[in-house]
């Protein structure tokens, strides 16, 4: 984990034991933790360890809400609209935030003004990865059957404007091939498919895919960080691969609707950060393929709207539409 988030977790889950107690005021029933994708995803899979966190350490009960479609945005739509009393917040990603406003017309939110940030949770690795039937051992494998047969080769995603269909987007880009996209609801049904043969590809994250690596169901290609992943040393990077513009991942982050009073945000964040700053549950996170990466409100904040324009850019570049 980085040194800006240990600081940050230490001088934050500090700050949670002064804060005074608030069981007379908030929250005072059970708050729902809406996800926008299915159970099993990457999203999910946090949101639940976050909300047994949560439910220990605040005294109340923190249930997850799966709303899933539309890249994350069902669950983002119905965040938006709900009343700011703390009582509905959501574990966002980025592709909710800052990838589907550029890609589908009238979402019914605007990320950039309809949520307060709260938290940022974890960094999300991306895993290339392909099926056994398909032969494939490198990214120079894919590139030279997608050449000689352009649209044969076939890839799943966890839906239209996903991460994981951006990342296909830059790769087909960058090394000028022709790919066919088959979006699915999650990881679980998109990588299944991929093990019975259906599909050749995903560029999906670590979490959603380590087990079928680990199992040796599907084969790890690379991995698209800047650095080699501790959980997959032999994995190279998309880079060490030769496609360095390839790169990117996700994160995931608590918000809740605009407006939420200050004192609940900073009930919310500083008791994240105690909840991020456990070793126990750092090593479970670690283990199952995801990076602590707290980071308070502010900083969020800037994180959401810096992703936006990027985000954005990377869309108009690689002509990415609904498909």
């Amino acid at each position: 984990m980085k040194r800006r988030s240990l600081l940050s977790l230490a001088a934050a889950a500090g700050g949670a034991a002064a804060l005074p107690a608030r069981a007379d005021t908030w929250p005072s029933k059970p708050v729902s933790i809406v996800v926008g994708f299915p159970p099993g995803t990457a999203t999910d899979s946090i949101a639940r360890l976050l909300a047994d966190r949560l439910s220990q350490g605040m005294g109340q009960r923190f249930v997850v809400d799966n709303r899933s479609g539309q890249g994350g945005s069902i669950g983002a739509v119905f965040v938006a609209r709900a009343a700011a009393d703390g009582y509905t917040i959501t574990v966002g990603a980025s592709a909710p935030q800052a990838i589907n406003p550029h890609i589908y017309p009238n979402l019914g939110y605007d990320p950039r003004v309809d949520f307060t940030p709260i938290a940022q949770l974890v960094q999300l690795p991306y895993v290339l990865v392909a099926g056994k039937h398909t032969g494939f051992t490198s990214i120079a494998d894919v590139v030279a059957k997608a050449k000689k047969s352009p649209g044969e080769v076939t890839f799943a995603t966890t839906g239209n404007g996903t991460t994981s269909q951006l990342l296909m987007a830059m790769l087909g880009r960058e090394a000028g091939i022709s790919l066919t996209h088959v979006p699915y609801r999650g990881t679980a049904q998109s990588v299944t498919d991929i093990v019975a043969g259906r599909v050749d590809l995903t560029f999906d994250t670590q979490i959603g895919t380590l087990p079928f690596i680990r199992d040796n169901r599907v084969v790890p290609l690379a991995v698209g960080t800047k650095a080699r992943q501790p959980t997959l040393p032999q994995v190279p990077t998309t880079a060490e691969a030769g496609f360095p513009e390839t790169q990117g991942g996700a994160w995931l982050g608590l918000l809740a609707p605009a407006r939420l009073p200050q004192p609940i945000v900073e009930t919310l964040a500083q008791n994240v950060a105690k909840a991020l700053a456990d070793s126990d549950l750092m090593r479970t996170i670690a283990d199952i393929g995801a990076v602590v990466d707290y980071a308070g409100p502010a900083e969020f904040g800037a994180t959401l709207r810096a992703d936006y324009d990027r985000w954005g850019e990377i869309v108009r570049v690689t002509g990415t539409k609904i498909d």
